[in-house]
């Protein structure tokens, strides 16, 4: 149970006893056994830790729709909502922790990011969705920030236009596939929604899952060829990643595609690098209701161009 819930589920309680203590006559046996149970309570208040929780942990609670009250839960509806959350988690995850994605395979650190349905909590229906036995600490707790920042996502998608492009400028790209999936599996289900994490929560009504609806749905990509003339600063050879100084605009670093070979790669570094060439680049730019977010770009091909660099070259913003 997340530290929100906790809290919630002793207040809960404390207030349900309150009223209840003031509520019946006074009894030599019944009222200290309350009272004691309140000082309890409030204690196991005071106690609890003010910082985040460094276990990764989500519960995802959901009202109507494919929810039959806190009895049950539609099979179908629950599988979208599971690999749409794993998907969205795993792919922020990667790009914050291990560098800029590829548009498509698998994902380094993935592993850390494997999550468990360890309970059915209840309310409404409820998923939990934790790391039962933690053998990298330092993974869990960046794991646990990364799904607070999903949550800010989630949330952000009904808050307003301007606060879904400014979350999403945070996110990588390959985000927005798994985000527009678990909304839409709201949507068309009728579910309203509410994520806790941590210290932290998220609530969808009806009204707002159909807001989220329109505005995700909006987010279109936009994948194209494009050929650009500047100076390749050459490939790392860890993380077969990119830099790439276009003649005209800032700095371009991403991941090579998926059909460069590792003799190819070698061969750009060995004879390309810092040379004047021509970059076949593919581009993919997200656009939303308020407009295009950064682009981001693939390396599919390079070739001299017979050019000098130039002597200067612009920093990344």
């Amino acid at each position: 149970m997340t530290p929100f819930r906790q809290r919630e589920t002793i207040q809960t309680e404390l207030s349900a006893l309150k009223v209840l203590l003031h509520s019946t006559p006074e009894d030599p046996f019944a009222s200290p056994m309350l009272k004691d149970r309140i000082k309890e309570l409030e204690s196991s208040l005071d106690a609890q830790d003010p910082h985040p929780s460094l276990n990764p942990e989500a519960e995802i609670f959901f009202e109507d729709g494919p929810a039959i009250g806190s009895e049950a839960l539609e099979v179908t509806f629950t599988s979208h909502i599971l690999d749409s959350y794993q998907n969205m988690l795993t792919n922020h995850y990667a790009a914050k922790h291990y560098g800029i994605l590829r548009r498509s395979g698998r994902r380094r650190g993935e592993g850390d990011t494997k999550l468990y349905l360890t309970a059915l909590p209840r309310g409404s229906f409820g998923l939990q969705l934790s790391q039962p036995r933690i053998q990298d600490f330092v993974a869990a707790q960046n794991l646990s920030a990364a799904m607070h920042e999903i949550s800010g996502l989630v949330e952000a998608t009904a808050k307003s236009d301007q606060a879904f492009e400014d979350s999403l400028n945070a996110f990588n790209p390959r985000v927005l596939k798994p985000l527009q999936r678990f909304i839409e599996a709201l949507f068309t289900s009728k579910a309203a929604c509410r994520v806790v994490t941590g210290d932290n929560e998220t609530k969808l009504n009806m009204h707002q899952v159909e807001e989220a609806y329109k505005r995700v749905t909006s987010a279109k990509e936009r994948e194209e060829v494009v050929d650009l003339p500047g100076v390749f600063g050459g490939v790392l050879t860890f993380s077969w990643e990119f830099d790439f100084q276009p003649d005209n605009g800032d700095l371009i670093c991403g991941p090579l595609a998926d059909e460069v070979d590792e003799e190819t790669a070698t061969n750009w570094n060995l004879h390309l690098t810092h040379t004047h060439t021509i970059a076949k680049l593919k581009r993919l730019t997200v656009s939303t209701r308020t407009g295009d977010k950064k682009s981001s770009y693939e390396l599919i091909g390079l070739k001299t161009s017979g050019r000098l660099p130039a002597k200067t070259r612009q920093k990344p913003k």
